[in-house]
């Protein structure tokens, strides 16, 4: 079995999406179970990116490595973590209550799209045929594979449908603000070690809005137990998110929702026995596709 450390140093980035795909399903199936046990919404965006953080801490003091510490580089990590992680999870906060989660999933379908737009439009990377159809066929198999989400989506509400698409907006934002200004030197555990920090201390600075953070629990072994299990998952989900990004640039990188979405389906069927139609299958293939021609558009 070819282990993590081979995979992170690897220059395979198909390798690296799918693995940064399992990982994402996995993150978020163990949120949804933490969230049933009872850890509120930001609360576990908090402690789940500092604990991240500080899970990456002596992986970073043993590889012999530092966070760069510059003015530059917090002001990075600052916008980082708004652009990326608070601005989206405030939103989605609101969306969700006003249009439902199933739209809110739904419109991070719109990130490769636009990462690839803007990435060809600032000049960062070529818009090669090959890879604009394998992004759009990424994007339909992802829709195949949510499209009883989209019949639920409620559509009373325009204003707010129309603000949820900045949740998308942000996330291609923030995937090319990290190709851009990556700093120069830098490793993907240590960028991606500051980046954890900077994202639990924005959204620290907005939960009280939301929540009242004297009524975190953390007395109870379960929600603790869920706290460090997610912090640990997140900790291996960002290094890797890094690596992938670092090597393969912004547009590939942005295809991780894809393929987190087919492996939440495939670890459906598997662990609550979900039924996979032909339907499904199509959007897998459609996915694996759409990945595997995207990268070679950017080897063309």
């Amino acid at each position: 079995m070819i282990s993590l450390r081979v995979l992170a140093a690897s220059g395979s980035p198909i390798a690296l999406l799918s693995l940064c795909g399992f990982l994402f399903a996995g993150r978020i199936m163990m949120s949804k179970m933490a969230l049933a046990a009872g850890v509120q919404p930001f609360q576990l965006g908090v402690f789940g990116n500092l604990g991240a953080g500080l899970f990456l801490l002596p992986w970073l003091a043993s590889a012999r490595q530092r966070i760069p510490m510059e003015p530059e580089h917090l002001l990075l990590y600052a916008v980082l973590g708004i652009v990326s992680f608070a601005v989206p999870t405030v939103l989605s906060y609101y969306v969700v209550e006003r249009v439902g989660p199933a739209y809110t999933s739904i419109v991070y379908c719109l990130s490769p799209l636009l990462t690839m737009t803007f990435a060809a439009g600032l000049g960062m990377e070529r818009m090669f045929l090959r890879r604009f159809v394998g992004i759009v066929l990424g994007f339909l198999g992802m829709i195949a594979l949510v499209q009883q989400q989209i019949l639920q989506i409620d559509i009373g509400q325009p204003v707010w449908v129309a603000i949820g698409l900045a949740i998308p907006v942000c996330a291609a934002t923030g995937n090319i603000i990290r190709s851009a200004w990556w700093p120069k030197g830098t490793s993907a555990l240590a960028f991606s070690c500051g980046a954890s920090l900077s994202s639990g201390m924005m959204v620290a600075l907005m939960g009280p809005v939301f929540e009242a953070p004297l009524e975190w629990r953390f007395a109870d072994s379960g929600i603790l137990s869920w706290i460090v299990i997610l912090s640990a998952a997140s900790a291996l989900s960002q290094v890797m998110n890094f690596r992938l990004q670092q090597i393969a640039g912004p547009v590939v990188f942005s295809q991780i929702g894809y393929w987190g979405t087919g492996f939440g389906v495939l670890l459906a069927a598997i662990l609550f026995g979900d039924v996979l139609t032909a339907v499904s299958f199509a959007g897998l293939a459609c996915i694996v596709s759409g990945g595997i021609l995207a990268n070679r558009g950017r080897e063309a």
